[in-house]
Order: C-alpha cells, then sequence, then structure tokens
C-alpha cells in the first residue's frame, strides 16, 4: 500500500484523538476543577505531528538521512510548534481560575 495512502488517515485518527484530548481535559478543568497535566503539555505536540502526517504523508517513511535537509527542517519546526502550544496550553490550564 502506498505511503500517502496509510500516513493520511493516521494522522486524521490521530489528530482527532488528540483533539478530543484536549477538549476532555478542559471539560474536566472546567467542571471539576482538576486535569491531566502530561495530556495538556503532550497533546498538542502530537496533534501537530499528525497534522504533519496529513500535509505532508511523504515524509512518514523511514528515518530521514543526512541528505534530506528538507524532512528534518519541516519535522524540527514542527515540533518547535508543537512544544509552544503545549507550552501555552499548559500554562493557561495551570493558571485557570474559575
Amino acid at each position: 500500500m502506498d505511503t500517502q495512502l496509510k500516513g493520511r488517515p493516521l494522522g486524521i485518527l490521530g489528530f482527532l484523538l488528540m483533539a478530543s484530548g484536549i477538549a476532555f481535559n478542559w471539560y474536566l478543568l472546567v467542571h471539576d476543577g482538576y486535569f491531566y497535566p502530561k495530556l495538556s503539555g503532550l497533546g498538542p505536540i502530537v496533534a501537530m505531528f499528525s497534522l504533519m502526517l496529513v500535509a505532508f504523508p511523504s515524509l512518514a517513511r523511514s528515518r530521514p538521512n543526512g541528505s534530506e535537509k528538507r524532512r528534518i527542517i519541516v519535522t524540527l519546526i514542527v515540533g518547535v510548534i508543537g512544544l509552544a502550544l503545549g507550552g501555552i496550553n499548559f500554562y493557561l490550564m495551570d493558571n485557570y481560575r474559575p
């Protein structure tokens, strides 16, 4: 099976799972007063990598070697953006006061 045919549904499934997990985490915080810190920090990172898999299914192949700079740069950019979103989400959830 082609990489694009396998990568996109997997990316969509991963994004939907992480987006629903983040939404459920916010629901728990607003209604019950607690949240899961690991999910609030790592959920956006996994969601960003899932979106990357949907947008660039050709990057789902094996590990990049030294000659494929584009794949490494795109992966690092998406990772930094996901890390920033995870940090912002964790900060907002940690400082939430009803």
